[in-house]
C-alpha cells in the first residue's frame, strides 16, 4: 500500500503527527511559556548564571592536587674531596606529591562571589523581561484573533442583509415595482461585503499564524482559540495612585543590579589594598636509583610540610587608584540611569493612560454610533418597503451602517491593544 497509494500514506502520516488545540488566553500562555524558543534559552542562562555562582563559590573549598615527577640525570653532578671524585645523586629520580590549599581569606574572591550573585539576580530579570515580553505578544495576538472574529459576525449579518434587500428588490424589478438600476447597486453592496468576508478572513488567518509563532506552536499544528470580547475586558482604569509604581518594573530591577555591579565593582578595588591569606599542605614521597628497577627497592624517605602563606599588595604604580575614579564615576552614570528610566517609564505610563482615555470614549462613541446607524436603516428600509422612501435613502443607510462597523472594529481592536500596553507600563503583567 505504500507504494501504491503514496498520497494516501502521506496524509494519514500528516493527520498522525499533527496536534488539535483548542486553547483560551491562559492556555496559550502556558503553553509559549513552556515551548517558546526564546523564553526557553533565558530559562536555560539563568540556570547557566546559577552554576556559575556556584563555580566561584567552590574555590573557597579546599584545592587538592596530586601527581608524579620522574627525572632521568644524563651528567651527574660530581663532587672532589681529596682528590677523588664522587658522584651525587641517582640517575634517575621518581617523585609522588599531594598539595592541598585553602583559601582563608582573599578579597577578590570575596568580590567574584557577590559579582555571581548579581549576575544570576540579571538573568532572572533578563528571563522575567523575555517572559513579559512573550506574554503581551500573545494578548494583542489573542485579542486580534477575537476582534477578526467579531469583524466576520458582523460582515455575516450584513451579507445576510443586503442578500435579502437584493431578493427582495429582484421581486420588485420583476413586478415592475424597481428598475434595474437599483438592483445593480445592490448587488454591488452584497458584493462588496462578500469581498470584505474574504479579506477578514485572511486577516484572521495572518492573526492565527502569528498567535502560533508567539507561543512557538508548529504550523503543521491546529488550533481553536475560545473566548469572547467580554465588558470584564474593558474596563475602566482610574489613574495610579502609588507613586512609585514605577519599581514594579522589570527594567527598574534591572537598572538596580547594574547599579549595585557599578558599586561592588568600586568595592572589590578597595579590598584590592587588603592581603590575601592562604594554608597548605604539601606531601611528598620520593624514589631514587640508578635503574628505573631498583628504585623501588631503596627505602624513601617522604617529606610533608605544612603552613601559611600571606601576600601584602605593596604598591602598583597607581593603578588602583585610576581604577577607582573610573568605578566611582561609572556609579554616578548608573544612577543617572536609573533616574532617566524612572521617568521614562512614568512618561509611557502617562502616555498609555490617556491613549486608553481616549480609545474606550472613542469605543462608546462607535458602538452608539452602531446602534443609531442601524435604527436609520430600519426605518429607511421600512418606508421604501412601503413606497415612501426611494432606494437611494437606503443604500446610503446601509453604506453609513457600514462605515460605523468598521470604525467599532478598528476602535475595539485599540483599545484593546493599548489596555495591554498599559497594563504593561503599570509592570501587572507578572509570570
Amino acid at each position: 500500500m505504500f507504494f501504491l497509494f503514496p498520497g494516501f500514506v502521506s496524509i494519514s502520516f500528516a493527520q498522525e503527527t499533527a496536534a488539535v488545540h483548542r486553547f483560551g488566553l491562559q492556555d496559550c500562555i502556558r503553553y509559549a511559556l513552556q515551548n517558546q524558543a526564546t523564553v526557553q534559552n533565558k530559562i536555560i542562562s539563568e540556570s547557566i548564571s546559577h552554576e556559575n555562582a556556584k563555580e566561584v563559590n567552590s574555590r573557597w573549598f579546599p584545592q587538592i592536587s596530586a601527581g608524579a615527577k620522574y627525572q632521568y640525570t644524563i651528567n651527574r653532578q660530581v663532587m672532589v674531596i681529596d682528590n677523588n671524585s664522587i658522584f651525587i645523586g641517582k640517575l634517575q629520580n621518581l617523585q609522588g606529591f599531594v598539595n592541598i590549599n585553602q583559601t582563608l581569606f582573599d578579597p577578590a574572591l570575596l568580590g567574584s562571589s557577590s559579582g555571581a550573585r548579581l549576575q544570576e539576580n540579571l538573568s532572572k530579570e533578563n528571563m522575567q523581561l523575555s517572559k513579559i515580553d512573550l506574554v503581551a505578544g500573545i494578548m494583542k495576538a489573542y485579542y486580534g484573533v477575537l476582534v477578526s472574529r467579531e469583524q466576520l459576525s458582523l460582515l455575516d449579518t450584513t451579507i445576510t442583509r443586503t442578500r435579502k434587500s437584493l431578493e427582495d428588490t429582484k421581486y420588485k424589478f420583476q413586478n415592475g415595482l424597481a428598475q434595474k438600476v437599483d438592483v445593480d447597486r445592490i448587488q454591488v453592496l452584497v458584493n462588496n461585503a462578500v469581498t470584505e468576508k474574504a479579506n477578514a478572513l485572511r486577516n484572521l488567518n495572518t492573526m492565527m499564524q502569528s498567535l502560533k509563532y508567539y507561543m512557538g506552536m508548529s504550523v503543521a499544528d491546529s488550533l481553536e482559540v475560545t473566548g469572547t470580547i467580554s465588558d470584564s475586558l474593558l474596563t475602566e482604569v482610574l489613574p495610579e495612585t502609588n507613586a512609585q509604581f514605577y519599581k514594579n518594573r522589570i527594567e527598574y530591577l534591572q537598572a538596580k543590579t547594574g547599579l549595585e555591579e557599578s558599586q561592588l565593582m568600586k568595592t572589590n578595588i578597595t579590598r584590592s589594598y587588603f592581603p590575601t591569606l592562604s594554608a597548605f599542605y604539601t606531601y611528598e614521597a620520593p624514589f631514587y636509583g640508578n635503574t628505573f628497577n631498583k628504585m623501588f627497592d631503596i627505602p624513601f624517605h617522604p617529606a610533608s610540610y605544612v603552613g601559611l602563606q600571606l601576600a601584602i599588595p605593596v604598591f602598583s604604580g597607581l593603578k588602583k587608584h585610576y581604577q577607582y575614579q573610573t568605578a566611582r564615576m561609572n556609579i554616578e552614570i548608573s544612577k543617572n540611569n536609573l533616574r532617566n528610566l524612572k521617568n521614562s517609564i512614568e512618561l509611557e505610563y502617562n502616555k498609555y493612560f490617556r491613549q486608553y482615555q481616549n480609545d474606550m470614549d472613542n469605543l462608546k462613541t462607535q458602538k452608539e454610533n452602531i446602534k443609531l446607524a442601524k435604527l436609520n436603516y430600519d426605518n429607511l428600509k421600512y418606508q421604501y418597503d412601503n413606497g415612501v422612501q426611494p432606494l437611494i435613502g437606503v443604500l446610503n443607510a446601509e453604506t453609513t451602517l457600514l462605515q460605523a462597523q468598521d470604525n467599532y472594529i478598528s476602535a475595539l481592536y485599540l483599545t484593546l491593544i493599548n489596555k495591554v500596553d498599559l497594563d504593561k507600563s503599570l509592570g501587572q503583567i507578572r509570570y
